[in-house]
């Protein structure tokens, strides 16, 4: 028995001892390590970042776009079929090397769906069998492509791809306010392992103490044996719960340190923080905040948005299309460079295609009508989404409120628990308390105590919540920025 409890001396020693090198962290700097560290928050970088260079993409296709095209050079040596006078086919050879330029500016027209193009070209032809070289010139050609009766993808692009852009950088704003409830969940998990082991140290010690009195006790006659073997039982269990409570520890040690991505001899120490504070937060306030940062707007705007391009497209393409385009330019041909650009001629060309559908079976139509009931789900959809926002506000703006109130009765049940056990263990001393007493005192000191660091937790996740659905700063009264 005596080298039972030096064993167990020095396990609580070498542990004291090690829980003064640990590194103590406040919740406020693991949000920042979470930050910058962890895997969750560069999973939702990287998906902003991939939202951005969609966004950038779509604001290119605003801006003209400057191309050059050639090929340097094309050799045809070959045999092409011909017909002759008299009907009869015949072949002749081909012998060419050929290199051509073009210098194109394209605008897209948004408003249009069209396409406006400025253009310069160059062509040489060398034929190898007689030494020949000609150009062929086009200075400048000015062109518009235009579709005519077509959904206007651009257009539309305009006014979806901002939105997509708006609600991409709210949802990446809420992704790092979720980085920040994960780390209140690990980080108190780990608090209350920490304080789980701390209890079961200081039971253990208060058993062997109890113990020793309570075989002076009994040599006196003054307590019986039945209340020695559930000292010595208690003594026992205590010794057990100490290494279930430290299993436990590093377990939640583990896990906190992998979230944050630390080194595997980093230790930490939680600091047990205050309640947050309790602020004159409102319903309206909160629904007002949520409907203008919350991503979940901006993601029903969209979808609305969406929806409702896929009928105007369904419409343009069952019925009459068409195509024009026009261009304007001149052009010269010769012998040599510079005098295929002189003695330039006029260059008009221009065409209109259509495309009329005769007989499709409905299925144009048909398009239409699973557009307009894909519309009509999403809108049903959205307004489910929205009476369940607005409910998870009223019902988290509640709870927030009553957390405050449920703190400051676990803190004040806590120190009255703590009290009751201190009189009991002393009463006990005295002889004057029996041992299910003072152990149902032990009982309700560790319970008040783990209630208190739950309702403290709880009283965190409330608040952050309220800042992931609003994105918005209580404290410093802002809107929430990540860098």
């Amino acid at each position: 028995m005596k080298y039972l409890i030096l064993f167990i001396a020095l396990l609580i020693f070498s542990l004291s001892d090690s829980e003064a090198q640990k590194r103590q962290l406040t919740l406020e700097e693991a949000f920042i390590l979470a930050e910058k560290q962890s895997l969750d928050a560069s999973i939702a970088q990287n998906m902003f970042l991939n939202a951005y260079w969609q966004y950038r993409n779509y604001k290119a296709e605003l801006l003209p776009n400057v191309v050059l095209e050639g090929t340097l050079p094309a050799l045809n040596r070959s045999l092409s079929t011909y017909q002759k006078e008299d009907g009869s086919y015949g072949f002749v050879k081909n012998s060419t090397l050929t290199e051509n330029l073009a210098l194109s500016i394209q605008q897209n027209i948004p408003f249009t769906g069209g396409s406006f193009i400025i253009q310069s070209q160059l062509q040489r032809i060398d034929q190898l069998d007689n030494h020949a070289t000609g150009y062929l010139s086009v200075p400048f050609s000015v062109s518009l492509q235009q579709p005519l009766f077509h959904a206007k993808t651009l257009k539309w692009a305009m006014r979806i791809e901002p939105e997509k852009y708006r609600e991409a950088i709210k949802q990446y704003l809420a992704d790092i306010e979720n980085v920040h409830l994960n780390v209140i969940n690990y980080y108190f998990d780990l608090l209350l392992a920490m304080v789980n082991f701390d209890i079961a140290q200081v039971n253990f010690n208060n058993a062997v103490k109890l113990f020793d009195i309570a075989k002076g006790k009994r040599s006196l006659g003054l307590i019986s044996q039945n209340e020695i073997y559930q000292l010595e039982l208690g003594k026992i269990n205590a010794e057990s719960d100490i290494i279930t409570a430290k299993q436990n520890y590093d377990s939640k040690m583990l896990t906190f340190r992998n979230y944050l991505r630390m080194e595997e001899n980093d230790s930490i120490c939680p600091v047990a923080t205050k309640n947050f504070y309790s602020s004159d937060i409102t319903v309206q306030q909160v629904m007002e905040l949520a409907n203008k940062n919350n991503p979940v707007t901006h993601n029903l705007n969209r979808r609305l948005m969406e929806a409702q391009q896929k009928i105007d497209q369904a419409k343009t393409e069952r019925g009459f299309r068409a195509d024009l385009y026009v261009s304007l330019g001149n052009t010269g041909s010769d012998l040599t460079l510079p005098a295929s650009y002189r003695n330039l001629q006029n260059r008009e060309m221009a065409s209109i295609s259509i495309r009329i559908p005769i007989m499709d079976w409905g299925k144009g139509r048909g398009g239409v009508k699973v557009a307009e009931s894909v519309k009509e789900v999403v809108i049903r959809q959205t307004e489910q989404i929205q009476l369940n926002f607005e409910q998870n506000i009223i019902l988290s703006v509640s709870q927030f409120h009553n957390q405050t109130r449920l703190v400051r009765l676990a803190q004040h049940a806590d120190s009255i628990a703590q009290l009751r056990y201190e009189t009991a263990f002393q009463t006990f001393v005295m002889g004057t308390v029996n041992v299910l007493d003072i152990n149902a005192a032990q009982v309700e000191r560790d319970n008040a105590k783990r209630k208190y660091i739950n309702e403290l937790y709880l009283s965190w996740l409330c608040y952050y919540n309220l800042r992931q659905i609003t994105l918005f700063d209580f404290e410093e009264n802002i809107n929430i920025i990540h860098n």
